[in-house]
């Protein structure tokens, strides 16, 4: 017979796995919230664009800069803050991200002229891209084990979330107020998932004794390798995106579609992506197929994009590429986490990152270059295309080097596919 107190310690373990279960999710609807905000925050310097230039004598090109130096110190500050990370923590870390966006935000609110609302907006950028690196981390931290695909395809979709809510309230709001208040409102906000941070993030490590403290390291020679080129794959599918998102109308417009029915019609890319997000992440996860979910979907998405500029039947092609595109991105968002183990992932997803931050503001001018100098939109979708033909190389050279070089315990995780 068992001993008597066998049936008590399997009790306590079984309670134990499902409050670590119920911290999983809070810990992620925290985090999701948090990268909600994180969107509706970037999205508010373009929501204001048309009072920022009437009422601080600005060109729509001075309100661009608004927005992309939101990113811009991704370059500078996505390594460090990993690093950060480590050795503050990653509940120090997230507070100071979140403390700078509310501080750029109010700044930005507060600005008599532009180069004090440029400046906010560099302070708020700084704060998001701490945001980004520290918690993505802390997503494979809860995550890594078990239900990676679906937990990262959750949190990803807090940032199209809170900018699509950002399109729809913040013009109403500067109308009804001011764009000043945009701002403010838009801080004001950040300040709920950082209460929610202080008051209930744990790292996974405080409820699972059995696992032993971090020990910290750097990053081998093959580990920024193999970072690099996950780093890749995901500035290039996110590359593929924008300029799918920002050159997708004018194809329409070419092809003599009125303006708002084209914005409409690519508009139905992002609104599939929210729903597609989840169920790639779900598929990767119940059926241990990640591999078989992102090639097929990058295979399609390069087919279907390649297959845009001659089609009939535009809304079908933005849907469908809206599908495909989004199965394919919770498994490639989550490479990093397949082979980096805890003690360095906060400087690995540093590194990741840094590629995205360094890509954005030079894969999108190159899109808008080959439009000029062809004097048509076709090249700028076929050469998104392109972007998608090289994440899908690269996430096969990611693949076979991870077979190579690493024996993580996700690595059973990829095979499955």
């Amino acid at each position: 017979m068992w001993p008597a107190h066998a049936d008590g310690d399997a009790g306590a373990q079984g309670a134990n796995l499902r409050r670590m279960i119920e911290s999983r999710w809070r810990i992620l609807a925290i985090l999701f919230i948090a990268r909600f905000a994180l969107g509706f925050l970037f999205q508010s310097a373009g929501s204001v664009a048309p009072f920022v230039v009437s009422e601080l004598g600005v060109d729509f090109a001075a309100v661009g800069m608004l927005v992309g130096v939101f990113l811009l110190p991704g370059v500078v500050i996505s390594v460090p803050s990993g690093y950060l990370s480590r050795n503050f923590g990653d509940k120090g870390a997230v507070a100071v991200g979140m403390a700078l966006m509310i501080v750029g935000g109010m700044l930005s609110g507060l600005a008599p002229s532009y180069p004090a609302l440029f400046a906010g907006r560099v302070v708020s950028g700084t704060g998001g891209v701490i945001l980004v690196v520290v918690m993505s981390k802390m997503i494979a931290d809860w995550f890594a084990d078990k239900e990676l695909f679906l937990g990262m395809a959750i949190f990803i979709i807090g940032w199209p979330i809170g900018i699509a809510a950002g399109q729809a309230t913040q013009g109403a709001l500067a109308e009804l107020l001011s764009w000043q208040m945009v701002f403010v409102v838009s801080a004001l906000l950040v300040a709920l998932p950082l209460l929610l941070v202080a008051l209930f993030y744990r790292t996974p490590h405080e409820h699972d004794q059995s696992v032993p403290p971090s020990t910290q390291r750097r990053l081998t020679g093959m580990e920024i390798i193999i970072v690099c080129l996950a780093g890749l794959c995901w500035m290039f599918l996110n590359g593929t995106y924008l300029v799918l998102l920002s050159f997708g109308p004018a194809h329409l417009i070419e092809l003599g579609m009125p303006v708002p029915q084209a914005n409409s019609v690519v508009s139905m890319m992002s609104w599939v992506t929210a729903v597609a997000l989840p169920l790639g992440g779900f598929l990767a996860t119940r059926y241990k197929v990640p591999n078989l979910v992102m090639f097929v979907g990058l295979a399609a998405s390069i087919f279907l994009c390649a297959a845009i500029p001659f089609s009939p039947a535009p809304l079908l092609m933005f849907t469908l590429v809206g599908v495909t595109v989004a199965l394919a991105t919770p498994v490639v968002g989550s490479l990093p986490a397949e082979v980096l183990e805890p003690r360095i992932r906060a400087p690995g997803f540093g590194l990741y990152y840094f590629w995205y931050f360094i890509g954005m503001p030079v894969l999108l001018p190159i899109a808008g270059m080959l439009r000029d100098r062809t004097g048509s939109v076709t090249a700028s979708l076929l050469y998104a295309t392109a972007l998608l033909l090289a994440c899908l190389v690269l996430a096969a050279v990611f693949r076979f080097a991870q077979t190579r070089w690493f024996k993580h315990p996700l690595a059973a995780l990829s095979r499955a596919g």
